[in-house]
C-alpha cells in the first residue's frame, strides 16, 4: 500500500476507479508550468487502454511539449483549463525534421514543439462535463514583426496525427499561437460543440490590427469520414479547412467524405486547401459545407490550390458542395476559387493583388478543379466585388455551378471588378437564373 501511495504521489494522479484518474498538478501558478508538463506527460506514458484522465475545474499552467502517443481507447475529460506559458523563452524545442506533424513547414535547424501533440491513437475521446479550455497565450506569439523574425516557427495548440475513431466535444480553444486544431491522417473523426476564439481585441471586425494574429487557422483536418458540426470559429486565417491526403497516408489516401454543418465562421472562411501537387497525388473529394453563418468574415468561400516545381506531381479538388451559406458584411472577397492568395508559399497570388500588384498566376495544370457547386449562398452588404474564379486556360476548371448565389445589394461600383462583379477566367461554369450577379464567363442554365 505504501508503494502504491508513493507512485500516486509521483504521478500527481489520484486513482478513483479501476481506470479513472484525476490530474492533481499544481493549480494557478505559472511557475509550475514545467513541472505540470512533466507530470502530465508521465501520466500519459503510463495510462493503459480504456483509461480516463480527468482534469478538474482549475487552471493548470503548462510549458508546451505535452505529448501522448500510442494510446488506445483513451478519454480525456477536461473540466478546467490547460494554459500554456506565454512566449518563446523556455518553450521546449526539437530538431525540425523530428516534428512528427507532416504539415509542419519544412526547414532545417530547431523548431518549437507543439503545445499538445497526440500521435498514433485509436479510440480517442476529448470531452468535458461542461466546457474545457485550452489557452495558448497567443498574444505573446503574434505580431507582424515577430512573423518577420521567426516565420511560422510557432506551436500548434492541439495537433493529432495518425488517429482513428476520434471524438472531440465541448472544448474551447483560445488564443492559439499558430494553427489551432490540426488532425492529419485520421479516419472516423467527429468534432462537436467546440469553439475557437483567436482575437487580438474585442472589435467585431478583421482589420489590420486583428490580422496581426495571422496563421491562427481554426479546424484543419485531413483524412476520411469526418463530421464537424455545431462549432464556431473567430480567427485571423482559414476557419474550417480541408487539407489533402495522398498515397503516403496510413488511414486515408485522399481526404474524402467530410461534412461540416451548422457552424459559425469568421476569418478567412470555409476553406479547401491549399491543395499542392504531390508525387503521391494530393486529393480532396466529396466535401460538403452546409448551414454556415459568416458574420463579418474576411473571406467567405475559399477553394485554393498551391504550386509545385515537380512536373510529375499532381492533385485534384473534386465534388465540393457549399450549401445554405449566409454571409453578413464580408470584409474582403466573399467567393474565391483559384490559386491561394498568401505570402508564405511559392507561386501564390500576391496579397496585394489586384490593387497594388499584378502577380496572381493561374493554378498549375497539374491541379484539377472539378464539380464545385455553390447552392443557396446569400451575401449581404459585401464591402468588395463578389469574387474571383480563376482557373488555368490550359486546364480549365470544369463543372463549376452557382445555383442561387445572390448578393444584396448588387453594386457595380464596388472594387475591384466593378460592373463585371467577378474576375472570371479559365472556367467552364454555369449559373442558374436565381444567381445574381452572374459571373461573366459562366453560361446560364
Amino acid at each position: 500500500m505504501m508503494m502504491l501511495a508513493l507512485l500516486s504521489c509521483v504521478l500527481s494522479l489520484v486513482k478513483v476507479e479501476a481506470s479513472t484518474y484525476i490530474f492533481n498538478g499544481t493549480a494557478g501558478a505559472q511557475s509550475s508550468g514545467i513541472s505540470n508538463t512533466a507530470l502530465l506527460n508521465s501520466a500519459f506514458a503510463r495510462m493503459l487502454p480504456g483509461d480516463t484522465l480527468v482534469v478538474p475545474n482549475k487552471t493548470f499552467w503548462l510549458a508546451g511539449g505535452v505529448r501522448a502517443s500510442n494510446v488506445i481507447n483513451l478519454t480525456i475529460v477536461l473540466d478546467g483549463t490547460l494554459s500554456f506559458l506565454p512566449g518563446r523563452k523556455g518553450w521546449p524545442t526539437q530538431d525540425c525534421a523530428m516534428g512528427g506533424n507532416p504539415l509542419q513547414p519544412k526547414k532545417n535547424g530547431t523548431c518549437v514543439q507543439e503545445a499538445f501533440f497526440i500521435a498514433n491513437a485509436t479510440g480517442l475521446t476529448l470531452t468535458s462535463t461542461g466546457t474545457g479550455k485550452l489557452y495558448g497565450s497567443g498574444n505573446a506569439w503574434w505580431g507582424y514583426i515577430k512573423y518577420l523574425i521567426h516565420g511560422e516557427d510557432r506551436p500548434r495548440l492541439l495537433s493529432i496525427v495518425n488517429a482513428t475513431d476520434v471524438l472531440v466535444e465541448h472544448w474551447l480553444f483560445e488564443q492559439s499561437p499558430y494553427w489551432t486544431f490540426t488532425a492529419f491522417d485520421v479516419a472516423g473523426l467527429e468534432i462537436s460543440h467546440c469553439s475557437i476564439d483567436n482575437r487580438v481585441n474585442q472589435d467585431d471586425a478583421h482589420d489590420v490590427w486583428n490580422l496581426d494574429a495571422l496563421n491562427t487557422d481554426g479546424f484543419d483536418v485531413a483524412g476520411r469520414d469526418i463530421h464537424i458540426h455545431d462549432c464556431s470559429v473567430w480567427n485571423q486565417d482559414d476557419c474550417f479547412t480541408i487539407q489533402p491526403m495522398d498515397s503516403r497516408g496510413l488511414n486515408a489516401k485522399c481526404t474524402e467524405n467530410v461534412l461540416v454543418e451548422n457552424v459559425n465562421a469568421s476569418g478567412l472562411g470555409l476553406t479547401v486547401g491549399a491543395i499542392h501537387p504531390s508525387p503521391g497525388h494530393n486529393c480532396v473529394r466529396n466535401i460538403t459545407f452546409r448551414h454556415a453563418r459568416m458574420h463579418h468574415t474576411f473571406k467567405g468561400i475559399y477553394v485554393k490550390s498551391g504550386n509545385s516545381t515537380d512536373l510529375s506531381a499532381s492533385a485534384e479538388i473534386t465534388n465540393i458542395l457549399f450549401e445554405d451559406i449566409e454571409m453578413d458584411t464580408p470584409e474582403q472577397v466573399p467567393i474565391w476559387i483559384g490559386p491561394a492568395q498568401e505570402s508564405d508559399s511559392k507561386g501564390a497570388c500576391s496579397l496585394l493583388w489586384p490593387s497594388l500588384s499584378n502577380h496572381c498566376p493561374a493554378p498549375p495544370t497539374t491541379v484539377s478543379f472539378t464539380n464545385i457547386t455553390l447552392r443557396r449562398v446569400k451575401v449581404q452588404n459585401a464591402k468588395h466585388s463578389p469574387g474571383v474564379i480563376l482557373g488555368n486556360p490550359q486546364r480549365p476548371m470544369k463543372g463549376i455551378v452557382f445555383d442561387d448565389v445572390a448578393f444584396t445589394p448588387i453594386d457595380p461600383s464596388k472594387k475591384p471588378w466593378g460592373s463585371d462583379f467577378y474576375h472570371c477566367e479559365g472556367v467552364e461554369g454555369a449559373a442558374t437564373d436565381a444567381t445574381s450577379p452572374k459571373p461573366p464567363c459562366f453560361k446560364s442554365t
